[in-house]
């Protein structure tokens, strides 16, 4: 992962003109993959699949009644540790993590998106986080983890790679495909004309953050820290 954030940093310095085709179709597969492994990986993933699981083993309790006939008593035990017991959960959020059939699928759909990679022109910077995946519908700015499909037209993924770049992953259908044959492109933003754009990135990403925010300047993470502590 090192090595390719170090070439999207090369290749997108300020020398780099607009425009420029910063990515091959096996590095934006890589990329796709290190996003979903984060987003799969994260404790709002696991806090929406705590929520299902809950939601959900009632019903298979009751599935399993049908089919079996009455539980005994060692089954009617065991099913009451699968529903309190942690150690249930975490094997099963840790093998839905580690599914590649999962992994795959997702990844898929993030590649199969138009990836513009915006440049800062100015003094502005990205703040990013200890959960820096960003889900936004572009239409109402609702950023709710899990509101947002990937296969949604609306939503529009955001992921800092630096203080400087921010990865915009596009439906290829959003925006009329505007920006459906500027794959990997690099697209530069002007500071002053798109302060708002920043402010509001940076603050869902401040939003969204589990423990951590990070920036480059202190600065920069105090003016959206206040807004959240």
């Amino acid at each position: 992962m090192g090595k390719l954030f170090k070439k999207i940093a090369a290749r997108t310095n300020r020398l780099v003109p607009m425009g420029t085709v910063i990515l091959d179709d096996t590095e934006k597969v890589q990329l796709a993959a290190v996003m979903v492994m984060q987003l799969l990986r994260g404790k709002q993933t696991r806090e929406f699949e705590r929520n299902l699981f809950k939601a959900y083993l009632p019903d298979a309790f009751e599935k399993a009644k049908k089919k079996f006939g009455p539980l005994n008593e060692e089954q009617l035990k065991l099913s009451s540790e699968f529903a309190t017991n942690e150690y249930y959960f975490k094997h099963i959020s840790m093998d839905l993590a580690f599914d590649m059939n999962r992994i795959t699928m997702f990844s898929e759909a993030l590649y199969n998106r138009t990836f513009l990679f915006l440049r800062i022109c100015g003094n502005a910077e990205f703040i990013t986080s200890d959960n820096p995946v960003l889900f936004i519908n572009g239409r109402t700015g609702n950023a709710r983890p899990f509101s947002n499909g990937l296969l949604h037209t609306s939503t529009v993924v955001y992921y800092p790679i630096s203080p400087k770049l921010l990865l915009c992953a596009l439906h290829p259908e959003s925006f009329w495909g505007t920006f459906s044959d500027q794959d990997c492109h690099i697209v530069e933003l002007d500071s002053h004309a798109e302060e708002n754009f920043f402010a509001t990135i940076n603050r869902k990403q401040v939003a969204q953050c589990f423990r951590h925010s990070f920036a480059r300047s202190l600065s920069s993470l105090e003016k959206y820290r206040k807004t959240y502590h």
